[in-house]
């Protein structure tokens, strides 16, 4: 049984620095690390080796990947693509279902990415802050409920962290979602607490 979830936000994505990223993306909203986001991803992958982590399950956005992928590498452990763990499909930032790349290709691109685990949700394009928040607490249940593991870690976005709470916690009070910043999340008799959000010490 699951009693503690560990959720990581991405490191710094390339299109935060990168002026004219919509004329020369081939994904426009798919970015990946800038080269200070994997440092981001690598010092937080040293950090977790003091924890235990069991398994690893990653948004399949680029950005969140290679997080994992960084994090998968210190661990020594294989990284399962969870879509229901992804960005938030906000109208007003998608004039569509984002394109990313699929299961195949991530796997191709990075060897710690599983390719048989099937998702164990699947967004809908659009959703509204609410739904989004509920739907990535739907997924971190299911993947708890599922798994065997001890101790998780739930790589995604800003949203990931605060759904994961919502979904846990029942609530996002005292959420905070930096880059690379760590949410820890313990198992508290029939239910769940915060034990510490937007833990950034291994930047330091």
């Amino acid at each position: 049984m699951t009693d503690v979830v560990w959720v990581l936000r991405h490191g710094q994505r390339q299109d935060s620095v990168t002026p004219d990223w919509h004329e020369v993306a081939d994904r426009v909203h798919d970015p990946g690390l800038t080269d200070h986001g994997h440092w981001q991803a690598t010092a937080a992958g040293d950090r977790l080796r003091e924890v235990g982590i069991e398994e690893i399950y990653a948004s399949p956005f680029l950005r969140a990947v290679q997080t994992a992928d960084h994090v998968a590498e210190a661990l020594d452990l294989p990284v399962f693509l969870e879509p229901g763990l992804g960005e938030h499909l906000n109208a007003e930032w998608f004039d569509a279902f984002p394109e990313i790349l699929s299961r195949e290709e991530l796997a191709g691109r990075f060897e710690r990415v599983d390719r048989d685990h099937d998702p164990l949700l699947e967004p809908t394009f659009p959703e509204g802050h609410h739904d989004a928040e509920q739907r990535i607490g739907e997924a971190a249940r299911r993947v708890v409920d599922g798994s065997t593991a001890d101790r998780l870690l739930l790589v995604g976005h800003g949203a990931t962290v605060g759904g994961v709470a919502a979904g846990l916690v029942g609530s996002t009070e005292g959420v905070d979602a930096p880059l690379a910043g760590l949410t820890e999340i313990v198992r508290d008799g029939e239910g769940w607490r915060l034990e510490r959000s937007g833990d950034t010490a291994h930047l330091e």
